[in-house]
């Protein structure tokens, strides 16, 4: 893949990535009911370079930007592929590639900050160490390696990495609602060291607004599923003699759900292009938060209101998109936490700061 995709090669990326996960979707999910994720589909997306869109060539990555790593994001979305694509492409490659370090192949995840409270860190000579358990940490019993990024006590501004291999760990499995891996790591007894990073490097801030949109992004391919399928069994199921599709109290629910998938979509790929053109990418990925949650509560009603009962079964497809939004909304900070951040910052940024807050566009770039 070229260092940035252009309309074409995106094309082509959306392609193969939909036809890799639509051929095997069935059996990797089958296959993470017995281990909780799938390492089949996972190598196959390896070898065709797809793990590590957007992680650029110089450190190991394939290339392209975010805008591509989305394409494949969503598709892992649509298609609930039980694999750490978002984890490992735009959290882990990001952050060991803007640190200047080389990305490693495999599954990789990062702490949340919610799990990196729950670890202490503690001086070290020079240096500190991690020490403790670490909860509820994504895909860990899948990760080659799993990175905590952190500020070092008492120096918000000083941020530090530490490298953690799973297998010095001792791992507790946990699951979300969705049943996606979110196990615990108990550290070593003589903790891990971290590596200090370069005030240029990821920060913790960084870190957490690229879960947010990885969630985010999720979130848009899986309500974009819930919306074929509700369109195509409303479309299929017959009562009173003609398709529940042509009732218009149905109608209705279907173009709500229609109108909140188009609105969260829109400001997913707004998200994205702020931060491939280096804008005020904060506010869109909260906003793109925020949406994709409030489409979630819609996704989630009108979906199995209109499935009715068979929606609800273990054999039937909705469940496991239902179950994924209602996890992945709370995730890297539900909508009513982005919501009270975003107010916040729009009631600071004051009259004369409140286009270019709404434009999400620096100086800088909108001279360009």
């Amino acid at each position: 893949m070229p260092e940035t995709a252009g309309g074409n090669e995106r094309d082509l990326l959306r392609a193969t990535a939909a036809k890799l996960l639509t051929d095997r979707a069935a059996s990797a999910r089958a296959e993470a009911d017995q281990q909780g994720w799938s390492r089949s589909l996972w190598e196959l997306l390896e070898e065709a370079g797809l793990t590590l869109v957007s992680v650029p060539e110089s450190a190991g990555g394939s290339g392209g930007d975010a805008r591509d790593v989305a394409v494949v994001a969503q598709a892992c979305g649509y298609q609930a592929a039980p694999v750490p694509l978002v984890e490992t492409a735009l959290l882990a490659g990001w952050a060991l590639a803007a640190a200047g370090l080389a990305v490693p192949p495999g599954p990789l995840t990062v702490v949340p900050p919610a799990a990196a409270a729950s670890a202490a860190l503690v001086p070290d000579g020079p240096g500190l160490r991690v020490r403790g358990r670490l909860c509820a940490v994504p895909w860990a019993r899948a990760a080659r390696q799993v990175l905590l990024l952190t500020a070092a006590p008492g120096d918000p501004s000083r941020v530090v990495l530490a490298a953690i291999d799973p297998r010095d760990c001792a791992i507790e499995p946990g699951t979300n609602l969705a049943a996606e891996p979110r196990d615990t790591l108990v550290l070593p007894s003589g903790g891990v060291a971290c590596t200090p990073l370069a005030a240029d490097g990821p920060d913790t801030s960084g870190a957490v607004l690229r879960g947010a949109l990885g969630r985010a992004l999720l979130m848009v391919g899986s309500l974009r599923r819930v919306l074929h399928l509700t369109v195509g069994y409303a479309r299929e199921r017959e009562q009173f003699g003609r398709p529940i599709g042509r009732f218009q109290a149905v109608q209705q629910q279907i173009a709500a759900l229609a109108g909140a998938v188009e609105q969260a979509q829109a400001m997913t790929d707004l998200a994205v292009t702020v931060l491939d053109e280096g804008g005020r990418a904060a506010e869109a990925v909260m906003a793109a938060k925020i949406c994709a949650g409030q489409a979630a509560s819609v996704a989630i009603a009108v979906g199995h209101q209109v499935h009715g009962a068979i929606g609800f079964t273990t054999e039937h497809e909705l469940h496991l998109h239902t179950r994924r939004l209602m996890s992945w909304r709370d995730e890297y900070g539900a909508e009513s936490e982005w919501s009270a951040e975003l107010g916040a910052r729009v009631t600071s940024a004051g009259p004369d700061g409140l286009w270019d807050l709404l434009t999400g566009r620096t100086a800088a770039v909108a001279a360009r």
